[in-house]
């Protein structure tokens, strides 16, 4: 009889006691960790071939198993209807690059996945729908694998309308990312065919390779645009386009740090370029290696940045835009690489950090567009003097050799000028594309959160063409109106708020073209703060500018309620002291006692 005890105690143990009671207001309820799980190391068991026996309790909300191709995981978990009327709820497995799904109930099987995406489906993620009658309990088996990609399970219970708005939140995040980069791809496709400069060569291959890897990472092509047969024949093929993507890094970095003159660091690059071929291509459909061998790649993301850093300590400017913009990059796709090989799962706090990491890229290189701008200005002011120097000095003694340089540079600052009207009309041109499509954005999009969010990115992007159309009035001047740009900045963030803000200015000094852009983006991170955050309804925000002996004085000042800064971290901030300290090279002093006081301080070097 003991005996007889013991064993039923042992095949007990390993069962949920209750069904997961639901009713009919359930939504966005996590599943797995109420659930039991069985891995099936050999892919091989059917759902009549399980014993209650096989599966064990689960306390995580996602699970992460990493490549496992022979493997498959199943997924048990019973429902109980506590409302006396049947309900209908919508059933998300939260990974979209799972490629086969099967969701067992009674004698019913239904398939998705991304080698079988469900024909009635309507969301990029898998999803099955789930009818229980009133007081209804029923047990649900789900089994998942994955030969090419990871295995990483999530499952979330919603009620339908929720989850509508959920998907829709969920595309209009992904819209909202390939709007841009494509607007990018097409502007510095356009900076290709007028200079010829193969850098802009490699950075559209870079960006056409960011959106097909994007395009199957985040579903899209699967669900809009590819067969299941092709779905197939490109996830088999993963690592021949992520490698294409690797080799647009390093053919850009390359060309863009100019790094034939550090021999050891060109080495390794062309070491990687040379050798990613040659894995992609045994790579395919897990022929010699699976996925899990892009952590070799790990250390190229971490060589490009460091090689960045050794680039700008020995005298490339542009580095710097490098370092910065494709930080946010490489630290977005070593995360990725951490994922896809199960060491550490980023969408479990943000599921957007690719995206995100991306159009910061795109704004950070609008910045380092305009430097460009300030480069050829300064080009063509130096063959300015050079050509006056030569008339005063020359004119007698080398009058041919003068007439031949005259013709020369003549011709250069011809060139030069047209190049300089050009990317300035096709920066300003771009950045109302852009504004036109983050205030498009806006105005479909019903989540206000998400509303705030685009504002802010529209504030900045703003503060930019506002300096664009002050050029195109005052090109020919090295300082424009800094009273009428900054008052065009208040202007626009007074629009988006609802609130008595009295704006003084105290302007006694005109800026250098280049630090009117630096000074007008901290201007819109901090009167967008001020707007925000420092006032209920009316309040007061003075801006002052004036230079004294060789320093430049910049302060904006407002009473509101203040802030502790050591609590504050936002992205505002962040790029604040980056533009004062690494932009401007001044110092920065924020004083957040009684209202909000900063005042940034640089010397002139014009």
């Amino acid at each position: 009889m003991k005996k007889y005890f013991y064993t039923l105690f042992i095949i007990f143990a390993n069962l949920h006691l209750y069904a997961i009671e639901i009713d009919d207001k359930t939504s966005k309820f996590s599943i797995l960790e109420k659930s039991s799980l069985f891995v099936d190391t050999t892919n091989l068991l059917s759902r009549e071939q399980l014993r209650d026996d096989f599966f064990v309790k689960n306390t995580k909300a996602t699970l992460g198993l990493g490549f496992v191709a022979q493997s498959s995981l199943w997924i048990k978990f019973t429902l109980k209807n506590t409302s006396p009327k049947p309900i209908q709820k919508v059933l998300e497995y939260a990974n979209v690059v799972t490629e086969n799904i099967q969701l067992y109930y009674d004698d019913t099987v239904i398939y998705d996945g991304m080698w079988n995406i469900h024909p009635q489906r309507e969301s990029l993620r898998p999803s099955f729908v789930i009818d229980l009658d009133s007081y209804e309990e029923k047990t649900f088996y789900i089994q998942a694998h994955s030969k090419i990609s990871t295995l990483i399970a999530k499952l979330v219970l919603w009620e339908k309308d929720d989850f509508v708005k959920h998907d829709y939140k969920h595309k209009t995040y992904i819209f909202i990312f390939f709007s841009v980069i494509a607007t990018l791809l097409v502007y510095n496709f356009m900076l290709l065919v007028f200079t010829k400069d193969r850098a802009y060569l490699y950075y559209v291959l870079y960006l056409a390779s960011v959106i097909f890897f994007q395009l199957n990472y985040l579903g899209v092509s699967q669900f809009y645009l590819f067969s299941s047969t092709l779905s197939i024949l490109i996830s088999k093929a993963s690592m021949i386009y992520i490698s294409f993507l690797i080799m647009t890094i390093v053919l850009f970095t390359r060309e863009f740090l100019n790094t034939a003159q550090f021999k050891k660091i060109d080495f390794v690059l062309k070491f990687y370029l040379y050798i990613t071929p040659v894995i992609a291509l045994l790579s395919y459909d897990n022929f010699l290696f699976d996925l899990n061998i892009i952590a070799f790649f790990i250390p190229l993301g971490i060589f490009t940045v460091m090689s960045a850093f050794y680039a700008l300590f020995h005298g490339v400017k542009q580095a710097k835009y490098y370092v910065i913009g494709w930080s946010f990059v490489i630290f977005s796709l070593l995360l990725m690489n951490l994922r896809t090989i199960g060491v550490f799962d980023i969408s479990k706090y943000f599921s957007y950090v690719n995206e995100f990491a991306f159009v910061l890229e795109a704004l950070l290189f609008s910045i380092a567009l305009a430097h460009r701008i300030k480069v050829l200005t300064e080009e063509k002011n130096k063959a300015d003097k050079e050509l006056i120097e030569i008339q005063k000095n020359e004119k007698n003694r080398l009058e041919e050799v003068v007439n031949e340089k005259t013709k020369d540079l003549k011709s250069a600052l011809q060139e030069k000028d047209i190049l300089y009207k050009e990317l300035n009309h096709r920066v300003k041109n771009n950045l109302q594309m852009i504004l036109s499509l983050i205030k498009l954005q806006i105005g479909k999009s019903k989540s206000e959160n998400t509303k705030d969010e685009l504002g802010i990115t529209k504030s900045r992007i703003n503060s930019i063409s506002s300096l664009y159309e002050s050029l195109n009035l005052q090109n020919k001047e090295s300082k424009a109106d800094t009273l009428a740009y900054f008052t065009n900045i208040i202007q626009d963030i007074q629009i988006g708020f609802e609130k008595k803000v009295k704006i003084a200015y105290d302007i006694r000094y005109n800026l250098s073209i280049n630090q009117m852009l630096y000074c007008g983006l901290i201007l819109n991170e901090l009167v967008v703060n001020s707007f925000k955050y420092a006032f209920k309804k009316e309040g007061e925000i003075y801006i002052g500018l004036f230079k004294k002996d060789a320093l430049i004085y910049f302060t904006i000042e407002d009473n509101g309620r203040g802030f502790k800064q050591e609590e504050s971290q936002s992205l505002g901030l962040i790029i604040v002291k980056t533009l004062a300290q690494k932009q401007l090279f001044g110092t920065l002093d924020i004083d957040s006692g009684k209202g909000t006081k900063t005042t940034i301080i640089w010397e002139e070097n014009e």
